[in-house]
């Protein structure tokens, strides 16, 4: 299904940018389907703002979808929008943070491409890689992408537990081996290392990690913590 949105959604915004969108090495939306109960959601994300002024009307005028391998009309029912500003992921990683422990809990196919394979299951210096440079392309002026910093990340963090499956997200009639699940993973070191990682995973509960996030995979947020 969301493969299909995304292709509904890209017949619907100006050719011209849904061409340069297919140019991009890290598109600048997010996308997945989620089941709750008798209803699906369509969770679509702007990651920048020329993405919300090319597609949030678009969205916003949707009032019926009409996909062409489905007979019946898709209705829309309600609409909710929020808002996280770049400043305020900023503002995060300037904040003193005591949080070591962090849950997350991959709601939609998850995968990582490297050295030419797929890798189904999220080591943190997969995860704080994907995230680090999805960040650092779509806001150039804030780059924090570096690999010593990454080594960094990866020597003071370790998942601690999870509970995870195998899973297959199909694109085009192939499936992509990925997973689903939860995983914790506990951060070592000083405060402006947890407040970056709390900033990097609240970023990604916009941009989605791994592969193919604009086409409804690597979907992901932080549970919360228990008081």
């Amino acid at each position: 299904m969301a493969v299909k949105l995304q292709g509904f959604l890209m017949e619907k915004v100006p050719s011209a940018y849904a061409e340069f969108l297919h140019t991009q090495e890290t598109n600048p939306y997010s996308l997945w389907v989620l089941n709750q109960a008798a209803v699906q959601l369509w969770v679509v994300n702007l990651l920048t703002d020329e993405a919300c002024e090319m597609i949030q009307q678009v969205l916003m005028n949707l009032e019926v979808i009409n996909l062409d391998s489905y007979s019946d009309l898709i209705v829309i029912e309600k609409m909710e929008v929020s808002h996280l500003s770049n400043q305020q992921l900023l503002e995060l990683f300037s904040t003193e943070c005591d949080q070591q422990t962090f849950s997350i809990h991959f709601l939609t196919p998850t995968s990582f491409k490297t050295a030419g394979e797929y890798a189904i299951f999220p080591t943190t210096r997969l995860l704080f890689q994907s995230l680090m440079q999805k960040y650092s392309r779509l806001f150039p002026d804030f780059n924090t992408f570096d690999e010593e910093l990454l080594d960094y990340i990866s020597e003071h963090s370790k998942i601690t537990s999870y509970r995870l499956q195998t899973s297959y997200f199909t694109i085009h009639q192939k499936k992509i081996p990925a997973f689903l699940g939860r995983v914790t993973i506990k951060i070592k070191g000083a405060s402006t290392l947890k407040a970056y990682i709390k900033m990097l995973l609240t970023f990604g509960e916009f941009s989605g990690v791994g592969i193919k996030t604009s086409m409804g995979m690597g979907g992901l947020e932080i549970e919360k913590r228990k008081t």
